[in-house]
């Protein structure tokens, strides 16, 4: 009996195929006894009339769909139930498919059209189904025909295990196919936005943006700077202003090209004062940069800095370490950087030295100022009385620029002491240690005549 039931449905999908399906393929339950069904499909804003009973195919093709815009998505909610009075299936996983003939080529075979698949098998009767599925750039056709199969997939003759293997034509043994056409608008337009021109600055890279193209191919040209010429988003570098063309071949095999231009800004090219090296306590020479044009400045750190925001700046203080400064200088949002170091000496120490030591009596002693950097002031001092007393008598303060120094005619045990400066302004050592030169007085033996 069954045989004849099979025999004589499959003439009526036969006989029918002129009519419902055109030239489209058959796809439909043979047996409805106890099947699932699509109860019910809402498209966007257009939906079938909630259906209780078993059709193997329905034929949809005439409901009023609002067309939907090329790069769009399209929402699709399926509901799905059970002949009425029937339970047997319950245990069974079922699963949904939606296909779109988006070339119109009558078939659902090409890539992407199968665009929505039940991943995960569910075993209840009533099932919710939900799907966005993007409308690919380059569709060529007003019309969509659109498949939507709902069947068992695991059932005791092993017809379609699993979601994956269920084919958008052929007979299954329990569920429903319902055919849709979704209008497309506009058609016969396929465009391609590159993405929007952009400034860059010298040895920067930025990642292309364009619009995308489900399923298209891409190539950028020329291939010079980039990552990959063959993908959406390519990292580039231009070194110099360049207009990179795009080119997407569509899923439809249709193509479109568009540009997009990359400009480049050449950063500042600066130059800085040199190093310096200052005493202790000294204040440097002004830093300068080259002055140009609409270009911003800025000195790091502020520290001493009396114009922190100009190409050039003076010092408000004296330093007492050692600093680099950086002058950072901003042209159109392109950065060039540059630095220079202010080198501050330590305040210098001194330990002397002195020939002959010990001395004899009436001996000239010279005395050595032994520096920890060079140095050119110095001041030397002797006691031999309790008191100290400068050497150096040219000024009042005992400074000198000689090194070493003289004592004459030493007469007794002397100590020397001497503090050292860079020069005039810079910060004073302190005394160095002393140095003690005693005296040998050798009284020659009477002589004794006989």
């Amino acid at each position: 009996m069954y045989k004849y039931l099979y025999k004589l449905f499959f003439f009526i999908f036969i006989i029918d195929s002129f009519n419902v399906y055109s030239q489209y393929c058959v796809s439909s339950a043979l047996s409805n006894s106890g099947s699932e069904i699509i109860s019910q499909v809402i498209i966007g804003n257009s939906s079938t009339p909630p259906l209780i009973s078993c059709n193997g195919y329905t034929d949809n093709t005439n409901l009023q769909i609002n067309s939907f815009l090329v790069g769009s998505s399209i929402p699709f909610t399926i509901y799905t139930n059970k002949c009425a009075g029937w339970t047997g299936g319950q245990n069974t996983p079922k699963a949904c498919k939606i296909y779109m003939d988006w070339n119109n080529d009558g078939d659902f075979y090409d890539s992407g059209e199968n665009v929505y698949t039940s991943f995960i098998p569910v075993y209840n009767w009533i099932n919710i189904f939900s799907a966005n599925v993007n409308i690919p750039q380059g569709t060529q056709c007003t019309q969509v025909r659109t498949r939507i199969i709902y069947t068992r997939t695991g059932n005791s003759s092993g017809m379609w295990p699993n979601s994956f293997a269920i084919q958008p034509c052929g007979f299954y043994n329990y569920g429903e196919t319902e055919d849709f056409i979704i209008p497309i608008d506009p058609c016969n337009n396929f465009d391609i936005d590159a993405g929007s021109d952009s400034t860059i600055c010298y040895n920067d890279t930025i990642i292309l943006n364009p619009e995308i193209v489900q399923g298209g191919n891409y190539q950028w040209t020329p291939n010079l700077n980039i990552s990959n010429p063959n993908i959406s988003n390519p990292s580039i570098y231009p070194q110099v202003t360049t207009t990179y063309y795009l080119t997407v071949d569509s899923t439809a095999n249709f193509s479109a090209t568009d540009s997009v231009t990359i400009y480049v800004n050449q950063n500042p090219m600066i130059s800085i004062s040199s190093d310096q090296t200052i005493c202790n306590g000294a204040t440097p020479n002004d830093l300068l940069t080259t002055n140009i044009q609409g270009a911003t400045y800025s000195w790091s750190p502020t520290t001493n800095l009396n114009s922190p925001n100009s190409f050039q700046t003076s010092f408000t203080s004296a330093l007492l370490d050692t600093v680099t400064y950086s002058v950072t200088v901003n042209l159109n949002g392109c950065l060039s950087t540059e630095s220079v170091n202010i080198n501050v000496n330590p305040i210098p120490t001194a330990v002397l030295s002195a020939i002959p030591n010990p001395a004899c009596l009436g001996d000239d002693i010279q005395i050595l100022a032994n520096t920890s950097i060079p140095v050119l002031r110095y001041r030397f001092q002797f006691n031999n009385s309790n008191s100290w007393q400068n050497i150096t008598t040219s000024n009042q303060w005992g400074w000198g620029s000689v090194n070493p120094v003289l004592f004459s005619n030493i007469t007794t045990t002397t100590q020397f002491r001497v503090r050292v400066r860079e020069d005039w302004g810079c910060t004073t050592g302190p005394w160095s240690p002393v140095l003690t030169v005693p005296v040998i007085n050798i009284t020659p033996p009477p002589i004794i005549h006989n």
